[in-house]
């Protein structure tokens, strides 16, 4: 039978040993090249384009150069020993490196090569070889088959992050995937959501899921801990792990490998078991995790945390131009376990002295009868919902397209200025779906405006979704 990790010791969790990994203070990049199509140079352009906060050494024996810095035929040959060794190598060629990394004294080695135990035996064996030498070296190592370590406080950061935040925040994210470390990233800096790290550790052969929960929940800059999972070595640690994390921080977890189709892709990716999903399932609720599903609602729901928190309130007030789009976000948002209220008897007799004109209907949903109306007559009747005492949060639907129509983008400008005022003096938060309906290429004009009020809302603290359904599913999954 070919060994495991189980068969390894495993050494007990040391927050100083990650943390000198996480923030390194000089790097070594074996395997640096100066060939575009090298794994190499990609990951070496990305680092010295993004600017490590120490020196950063190249080590290739074939080269001499790259980006105009020294390369070195060798890690001995360094003038002092790198905290943080990255391998682009092969898997094949990575245990030299290795060796020498362990006679050197170095603390931490992220290896970023596939070729380890998710490929079977042959593979399991080197990553068993791996570990050995980094037990007697006494150093860590993230991967292998990973994209390595993103922070912006020392300006680390994994490939492809050369365009990554450089604003520190509380998020952090650890990923078995180095594709959805990269999407969550960048996705999330559109949305104004820093991170105070984010890991790929792939195969987690040594530094695990496990370890990162307990790294992060230890780290003072950590408000948030996210997570994308294929398996987990120990599920027993794991659970525990999360378990003192949701005491301190707030988790949210992707699991993937529910069904027996993803089960056997996890195997062939980074050579974990997926486990029971509704095992699963059960010991992340019984954690206090917030179990979410896919790139798009894990941003939906760090964006929602960014700005509301955890439990920021049930009831909702539904704001918009026609009837049906009120009543459909009405029947989300009592389907997935949120109110939609009525109204207090003041706050109706208000509404209707304001919103008198045809077509408008006064209550909650609220149809202010057109996408956007005169904008001191829109900014009353928005003040007097907000000031509603049977409501937590103000939810307001802008067909972009449609409205545009009524003041071009100066007048959306000034009705979404409105919004961002009114919920600072209300105090209470308001969420603004944000769509166009434009389907032809000559309407991708739309986008660009989508854009710039994006910015501009999320900017001045107003949540924005792309559409209902979203909203609603991460104002769940936060009241959760």
């Amino acid at each position: 039978m070919s060994p495991t990790k189980k068969d390894v010791v495993t050494l007990p969790f040391d927050f100083t040993e990650i943390d000198a990994i996480v923030n390194a203070r000089s790097l070594a990049i074996v395997g640096a090249s100066a060939k575009p199509v090298k794994f190499g140079s990609l990951f070496t352009a990305s680092q010295l384009t993004y600017g490590f906060s120490g020196p950063v050494y190249l080590v290739n024996p074939g080269e001499s150069e790259i980006m105009g810095r020294k390369v070195y035929p060798d890690l001995r040959s360094l003038p002092e020993v790198p905290d943080l060794v990255c391998s682009t190598i092969p898997a094949h060629r990575s245990m030299d490196i290795l060796r020498d990394c362990a006679g050197l004294g170095v603390k931490g080695v992220i290896i970023m090569a596939a070729g380890f135990r998710e490929i079977g035996e042959g593979g399991e064996a080197l990553e068993q070889e791996a570990l050995r030498l980094a037990r007697e070296g006494g150093f860590r190592i993230v991967g292998p088959n990973c994209f390595g370590i993103y922070n912006p406080r020392n300006r680390l950061t994994l490939l492809p992050g050369h365009d990554f935040s450089s604003t520190p925040g509380n998020v952090a994210f650890i990923s078995q995937s180095g594709g959805f470390s990269v999407h969550v990233g960048r996705q999330c800096k559109t949305l104004g959501i820093d991170f105070s790290a984010i890991i790929s550790y792939g195969n987690g052969a040594d530094l695990d899921e496990t370890d990162l929960v307990r790294y992060f929940t230890a780290d003072p800059q950590t408000e948030i801990i996210a997570g994308y999972l294929e398996g987990a070595s120990d599920g027993r640690l794991f659970m525990q792990a999360l378990k003192e994390a949701a005491v301190h921080k707030t988790v949210v977890l992707w699991k993937v490998g529910k069904s027996e189709s993803s089960a056997r892709a996890v195997i062939s990716h980074t050579g974990s078991l997926a486990g029971s999903a509704a095992i699963w399932q059960g010991m992340l609720r019984q954690s206090g995790v917030i179990e979410v599903s896919g790139v798009d609602e894990l941003c939906d729901v760090l964006l929602a945390l960014k700005h509301l928190g955890r439990k920021p309130g049930r009831r909702l007030m539904l704001c918009g131009g026609g009837g049906g789009l009120g009543t459909y976000a009405a029947d989300l948002a009592e389907e997935a376990g949120l109110e939609v209220p009525s109204l207090a008897d003041d706050s109706l007799a208000r509404l209707r002295e304001i919103l008198n004109t045809p077509g408008a209907a006064v209550g909650n949903p609220l149809d202010i009868g057109a996408p956007l109306i005169h904008l001191p007559v829109f900014e009353a009747a928005m003040r007097k919902a907000a000031v509603n005492p049977s409501t937590d949060i103000l939810v307001f639907d802008v067909a972009l397209n449609f409205a545009y129509g009524l003041g071009g983008e100066e007048g959306l400008n000034a009705a979404m200025d409105m919004l961002i005022h009114m919920g600072q003096e209300s105090g209470k938060p308001v969420v603004v779906v944000l769509y166009s309906r434009a389907i032809g290429s000559e309407d991708i004009f739309f986008e660009e405006v989508l854009r710039r009020l994006q910015t501009r809302l999320l900017e001045g603290g107003v949540l924005v979704y792309p559409s209902m359904p979203r909203a609603i599913r991460a104002l769940a999954l936060v009241n959760a």
